[in-house]
């Protein structure tokens, strides 16, 4: 689910983002989307500092204090009703703000992956055996081909994906 920009909630159906030549990125609720759009309009740029939440260490416009401890800390709206602040901040100074890698890969993209390498050998079949004995055989084996690539670009992706995923390798 998409959050705001501005303050970190959760945003439903109505999500608002500024027109292109604004050059304002993001999806806002609409109280941010006021207040971020009466900033521009006044200034004719953002001039919003944009702070780093306490807890999960993202970039807002708009955060909430909250004390503990008697000492204040900036959240924002997700993180506000955190119990402990500084434990999870001193977690994500050690670490990136990545969650550990899943153990397994997930059902849905092996799923996937098996449709891929089916493609794949259904297309290559299909050249083999049916273009053969049709009477317009470029047609068929363009068909055919166009299956077995599709079925290994899919398949690829997928093993890419789950290597991504597992933390095997890096996705830049």
């Amino acid at each position: 689910m998409t959050s705001c920009t501005g303050c970190n909630v959760a945003l439903g159906f109505k999500k608002y983002n500024f027109q292109k030549q604004w050059r304002i990125p993001g999806y806002f609720c609409k109280e941010c989307m006021k207040k971020v759009g009466q900033d521009f309009d006044d200034h004719g740029r953002i001039t919003l500092p944009k702070r780093s939440c306490d807890s999960c260490h993202q970039d807002f416009f708009f955060l909430t204090t909250t004390w503990q401890n008697k000492k204040r800390h900036r959240c924002c709206d997700v993180c506000k009703d955190i119990v402990d602040i500084e434990a999870t901040s001193a977690k994500y100074e050690k670490e990136p703000y990545f969650p550990p890698p899943p153990a397994r890969v997930p059902i849905m993209m092996a799923i996937f992956a098996g449709f891929g390498v089916l493609l794949m050998i259904i297309g290559l079949a299909y050249v083999v055996l049916v273009a053969p004995t049709q009477e317009a055989n470029i047609l068929h084996i363009i068909v055919g081909s166009c299956m077995t690539g599709g079925g290994f670009m899919l398949a690829r992706k997928m093993v890419k994906v789950r290597n991504i995923v597992l933390g095997k390798i890096s996705n830049s």
